[in-house]
């Protein structure tokens, strides 16, 4: 498989990304993966998972693209600035990207968000109308409620006391938690006519396993699955590699491409 560094432009800012891509296919358009990293993560994720990820499905004969929100990672802005709102946005800019390139079958792209990756994800969804399946990781449903179980009470009040809110290195603002409360991640896949794969692992500690419950019943048409033992970010090669094969055969079911799992 062969992979390449790439800048996308989304409004103000460029966002840092890789592609990798099959090292042999038969088609001349491929289906494509993009993976939505999660809160204060980027796209090489923890074990290098997004990194794992793509070279994985790369070699079932998907493009993956995994990419830095503003202010993550490589990608210009500062995480100060960050919203749900503008992770839409950015998220939408590097779905219209990946629709252009070379090789991509537009009508064979799919979703794959990790954590608040996955709010983003679910909250997308609807408003591309050539997406027909995604896929949550661990996903968050609430994000305001979610996500202050993780930064505490104690973090909404000093940004909304001193303007922002240090948080292991990254500034949180008061406009960011504000902004959680705007959107329903919930409501949004409701309204999403494609299929959902939920897995999460069933000894999360940072976001609520029920989760996976209330996106399935949100959802039109969804599959859930609890990886045993497992925690938020999949941390064994055990976790990541039932990960990738639940996620690899679900799709298969519903993606055409040049390798039979």
């Amino acid at each position: 498989m062969a992979s390449k560094h790439i800048t996308i432009p989304s409004g103000e800012y460029n966002l840092s990304a890789a592609i990798h891509t099959p090292e042999q296919s038969i088609e001349k358009e491929a289906p494509a993966l993009i993976f939505i990293h999660g809160f204060v993560g980027n796209k090489i994720g923890e074990h290098r998972m997004f990194v794992k990820a793509s070279r994985y499905f790369s070699s079932l004969g998907y493009i993956c693209v995994r990419f830095d929100f503003s202010g993550c990672g490589e990608s210009d802005g500062h995480y100060r600035d960050i919203s749900v709102t503008k992770k839409v946005d950015e998220l939408k800019s590097v779905i219209s990207y990946t629709m252009e390139l070379e090789g991509v079958d537009p009508n064979r792209i799919s979703l794959v968000g990790h954590s608040l990756g996955g709010a983003v994800t679910a909250l997308t969804s609807p408003t591309i109308p050539q997406l027909n399946q995604v896929v949550l990781w661990a996903p968050v449903a609430r994000p305001y409620d979610d996500i202050v179980s993780i930064t505490t009470e104690d973090a909404v009040m000093s940004a909304k006391k001193n303007g922002v809110y240090d948080y292991q290195g990254f500034e949180l603002s008061k406009s960011f938690f504000e902004d959680l409360k705007r959107h329903d991640p919930l409501t949004s896949i409701s309204t999403f006519n494609g299929s959902v794969l939920i897995i999460h692992g069933d000894e999360d500690q940072e976001v609520p396993k029920s989760n996976a419950h209330d996106f399935v019943t949100a959802a039109k048409d969804a599959n859930r699955i609890f990886i045993e033992k497992g925690d938020h970010t999949f941390s064994s090669h055990a976790f990541e590699n039932r990960l990738f094969n639940e996620t690899a055969v679900w799709l298969s079911k519903r993606v055409k491409t040049t390798v039979n799992i």
